[in-house]
């Protein structure tokens, strides 16, 4: 007679068994999985790496123009890069152009003497010595905005917002005007008080405003670098002033915002660095004093150029380029007569009407050669594309 209670034991015990071969193979089957898993990761990773890093140090022997449209009104105009295109303006108006030639908007005017910024998707142009200012999107929207006083000096932020600098007398006031062209602030300035307002500067989002002044004072001239939030945090602040530097015997002409919360002015003989993380109040983090004249200065959001004549022999110009902190990354001596210098994604183009410098931001030369002839405007569109305006075309370029 069978014996059920020991059969049913050696059963459950088959089981048990059967249960723990199982689960080990499926712990075995995991562990396989997760380091095939891993090593396919490392593989992709590793050459990814690998074709970014060829990718950073290619060098390019050649270019070819991938396409051309033939214009013929660039002569008389002042061209700037703007978005994938280029902004062209004159006595008469401003128009944008895309990368291949196509018209985007135009905003008619007359102007003796027009001044232009540009910062991201906006463009403001006004006329020195008029009043009438134009706030223009990247869609052609344009706001128009009567300043009633000489304009002196003109900025426009990333979102629109317009800083003017206007003459009026004894009083030169700073007017901020809203994208829909509202006056929101207005600064009255003296040269006694504050002194004179040489330069302006807004950050992206229009919150912060830097100020260099020009004052007098016991005989001798001093640069104040000032900085003014509209936000809740400058209410709590006389004139919504947070925060204000003073340097003596030097003119401070230029001032720029990086980013949100980075800031930079160049004297004749100093470079300043200020910084906030908050965007609230911006404070001197960095300065140096210069032994050379600046010849251009040149930024992102990432780093400062400043161009300087090279007095070791050789090469005849030198850029040196400092990061957010105020640290010398790079000294790059180049040779060439050059129109502008701008900064892409790794580093930074030279160029005039006739041969360009790509580098790297090791100063290493990717391409240094020939582009279309009667360059105006060199400008990067991602990755190994150029635009080029000339006096009658529009190329797009790769390099290869």
């Amino acid at each position: 007679m069978v014996d059920i209670r020991e059969y049913l034991k050696k059963k459950a015990n088959r089981t048990q068994e059967h249960s723990k071969e199982f689960a080990r193979q499926i712990r075995a089957h995991r562990l396989k999985t997760f380091i095939r898993t891993v090593l396919i990761a490392a593989v992709l990773i590793g050459v990814a790496a690998a074709l970014y890093i060829q990718i950073k140090n290619q060098v390019y022997s050649e270019y070819v123009v991938v396409s051309q449209v033939e214009k013929q009104q660039y002569s008389q105009t002042t061209v700037l890069g703007y978005q994938q295109g280029f902004v062209t303006y004159s006595k008469d108006g401003i128009s944008y152009t895309d990368s291949r030639g196509n018209a985007m908007w135009n905003q008619t005017y007359e102007m003796q003497s027009p001044i232009v910024a540009v910062k991201g998707s906006w463009v403001a142009v006004g006329d020195y010595n008029g009043h009438i200012v134009y706030d223009i999107s990247v869609d052609g929207t344009s706001q128009e905005i009567d300043t009633n006083l000489p304009i002196r000096g003109l900025t426009v932020s990333g979102n629109g917002v317009v800083a003017a600098i206007l003459e009026d007398s004894d009083v030169t006031w700073i007017n901020i005007y809203n994208p829909s062209g509202e006056r929101a602030v207005s600064i009255k300035t003296t040269m006694p008080k504050s002194g004179y307002p040489m330069s302006v500067s807004l950050s992206d989002n229009g919150k912060l405003m830097q100020v260099a002044y020009l004052r007098a004072e016991s005989g001798s001239m001093k640069a104040v670098v000032s900085f003014y939030n509209f936000g809740e945090v400058g209410q709590n602040y006389t004139d919504t002033m947070v925060s204000s530097y003073e340097y003596a015997d030097t003119v401070v002409p230029y001032t720029a915002f990086m980013n949100a919360g980075t800031a930079f002015s160049v004297a004749d003989n100093q470079l300043m660095i200020y910084a906030d993380e908050g965007g609230e109040i911006p404070k001197n983090i960095f300065q140096s004093f210069l032994s050379e004249e600046i010849q251009d200065v040149y930024y992102s959001e990432n780093y400062i150029g400043l161009v300087f004549l090279n007095g070791e022999g050789g090469e005849k110009y030198r850029l040196d380029l400092y990061d957010k902190a105020g640290n010398k990354v790079l000294e790059k001596k180049f040779d060439l007569e050059y129109r502008e210098i701008r900064f892409v994604k790794d580093g930074f183009l030279i160029y005039n009407e006739a041969e360009c410098i790509i580098c790297n931001m090791r100063g290493k030369e990717k391409y240094m050669g020939e582009i279309p002839e009667q360059t105006i405007l060199f400008w990067p569109l991602g990755g190994k594309r150029y635009l080029t305006v000339t006096q009658d075309s529009v190329d797009v370029i790769e390099m290869r």
